[in-house]
Formats: structure tokens, C-alpha cells, sequence
């Protein structure tokens, strides 16, 4: 009888413990709450915002004041806003887009320029029509509107895409007219060349790196050179740089480490004007944050910390 009741006694232990490892196995499997998603991050791009150059330009090269830029839903600018006055819209339409300023007022009189940009089958700059008017004005009545510049710059473009010259005549539709003229040397990919009627010669080298849209304003750069400067102010040709992203045919492939200007007489001689080296920063978000200049220009040596700032502003992707 002892032998029986230790053996059943063994035989319930066991049970009890098959009991209890089978609990635990149950504990040890028990299905967990899934863990929420992290929610996406936005994505952003980055737009140019406006351009600080230094504060004092004595230098015999192109210069222009400081500017703002506002954009529309289509991330095209529609307004230029410089610090020296000019306050610039800009219109689009279909086929052309224009630009338009107020250059002075009062109760007797203003002046107001407007600049219709027409665009080819491929979105690149066909020719441009500039027209400047004077009104007058008497007891607040317009007595009379007279038209006093009335000129045209027309593009020409390779086959693959990149603007090889631009020729700008003082009338419209007078090919007799032509006063300025420039010409492109593409390379690689890059305009590596800008010869100019105004006796300018620009050599552009290049670094590796990929182009940074914005660098298109610094000084001596293509489109913003002391060329266009020598033209006197002419409003298409001071606003290239505003344009060119889209609408001037390609850009280069990489950014201009060195620009050396060689004047040009007129015999043809070439002389040394100018040898600027660039250096670029780039801020957090991998945008043109400062373009410093160093070198020489006409004899004199481009003052330490010659630098341009540069702001932009992110747009969330859709």
C-alpha cells in the first residue's frame, strides 16, 4: 500500500510540473501589440530668397544692389525686389511672359518700362521686346504717352540646348541696329567661353562639382558679367541672370572655380583684365550659403573677405 500511494503521489508531481511549464510556455508566447508606424517626414527643395553682395564695390566689374525674390505656386518669380529702387513684376502667359517696373513718378509724369519675352517651341528665350513710355500728366489727367526706347535681344541655341549667342539691336525689326552681341564656347557641358562685342573676353574653368543654380549671380559669372554692365543698364540685359534657370537653354554641368577677362582693343589685341577664383560654402541643407572672390581685377587686388550671402527658403514636396 505505501509502494501504491508514493507511486501515485509521483505520478501527480509530475503532472503538476507538466502543468506549470505549460503555463509558462503560454506566458512566453502571448501575441504582443503591434508598435504604431512612425509618421513619414516631410520632404523639402529649397528656393533662392535674395543675395547680399559686399558692401562696397570699387572694383571695375559688374555689380548690382541687394535683391529679394517672391515666387508663385509654380515656384516662378514674379517680383524682384532691389534695394537700389527697381521694383520689377513679372507676368506669365502661355507663350511669353513680361516684365514690368516703374522707374520714376509724380503728379505730372512717369516713366515705365515693359519687356515682352517671347519663348520657343522647347521654353527657351526666342527674342525679347523692350519698350520704355513716358506719360505726362496734367490736373490728374494723362495728356500724353510717348514712346522713347523701343529695342529687341534675340537667342540663338544649339542642338543641344545650350544658348551659343545673343544679339540685341537699339530698334526692332532693324537688323541694321545691332549694338551688342555676345558668343558662347560650350565644353564639356560647360560654357567654358563668353566673348563679348563690348571687348571682353571671359575663360571660364570649371571644378567637379554639380552646378549650384544660385551661383548665377555671383559676379563675372555667364549672363553676369561686366559686359552686360558696359551696355549701360539695359534692363533685359541687367535681369539675364533672373531668367536663366529656366529659360536662357541649359546650364552648365558644374560651377566656375576661376574666370580670367581678357580685354580686347580694337585691333583685336587681347590684354589681361582680370583673374577672380571662387569659393563656395554650402550651408546645412546643401545650398549656395557664401561665394567669396579673390584675385585681381584692372591692377587691383579683390579686398579680403570680398564675399556674397546668399538666403533661401524650403518648400514642402507634394
Amino acid at each position: 500500500m505505501k509502494i501504491l500511494t508514493r507511486y501515485i503521489i509521483c505520478i501527480l508531481s509530475v503532472i503538476v510540473i507538466f502543468s506549470s511549464c505549460a503555463g509558462e510556455d503560454i506566458m512566453l508566447y502571448h501575441e504582443k501589440e503591434p508598435e504604431p508606424e512612425p509618421e513619414p517626414q516631410p520632404e523639402y527643395y529649397w528656393l533662392l530668397e535674395s543675395v547680399d553682395y559686399p558692401e562696397s564695390n570699387k572694383l571695375e566689374m559688374q555689380s548690382r544692389d541687394d535683391f529679394t525674390l517672391t515666387y508663385n505656386d509654380a515656384d516662378s518669380i514674379i517680383i524682384i525686389d532691389n534695394d537700389g529702387g527697381d521694383y520689377i513684376r513679372v507676368d506669365y502667359k502661355d507663350k511669353f511672359f513680361s516684365f514690368s517696373r516703374v522707374r520714376n513718378s509724380s503728379a505730372t509724369g512717369r516713366t515705365s518700362d515693359s519687356l515682352l519675352i517671347y519663348l520657343n517651341e522647347n521654353k527657351q528665350i526666342d527674342y525679347a521686346l523692350h519698350v520704355t513710355n513716358i506719360e505726362t500728366f496734367k490736373d490728374g489727367e494723362l495728356i500724353s504717352n510717348r514712346r522713347t526706347q523701343n529695342d529687341s535681344t534675340v537667342c540663338k541655341y544649339n542642338a543641344e540646348g545650350y544658348m551659343t549667342n545673343m544679339d540685341h539691336y537699339d530698334y526692332s525689326g532693324n537688323n541694321n541696329s545691332l549694338s551688342y552681341a555676345e558668343e558662347y564656347v560650350i565644353t564639356d557641358g560647360n560654357i567654358t567661353e563668353v566673348t563679348s562685342s563690348a571687348g571682353y573676353h571671359h575663360i571660364y574653368t570649371y571644378d567637379k562639382t554639380a552646378y549650384i543654380q544660385s551661383a548665377s549671380y555671383v559676379y563675372e559669372m555667364p549672363l553676369n558679367t561686366i559686359s552686360i554692365k558696359s551696355r549701360g543698364g539695359c534692363w533685359f540685359m541687367s535681369s539675364l541672370p533672373f531668367l536663366s534657370a529656366k529659360y536662357l537653354g541649359k546650364a552648365s554641368v558644374n560651377n566656375v572655380s576661376r574666370t580670367v577677362i581678357k580685354k580686347i582693343d580694337r585691333n583685336g589685341v587681347e590684354s589681361d583684365y582680370a583673374d577672380i577664383v571662387y569659393k563656395y560654402v554650402l550651408d546645412e541643407n546643401n545650398m549656395l550659403s557664401t561665394a567669396t572672390l579673390s584675385g585681381a581685377v584692372n591692377g587691383q587686388n579683390i579686398p579680403d573677405n570680398y564675399v556674397s550671402k546668399f538666403s533661401h527658403f524650403g518648400k514642402e514636396k507634394k
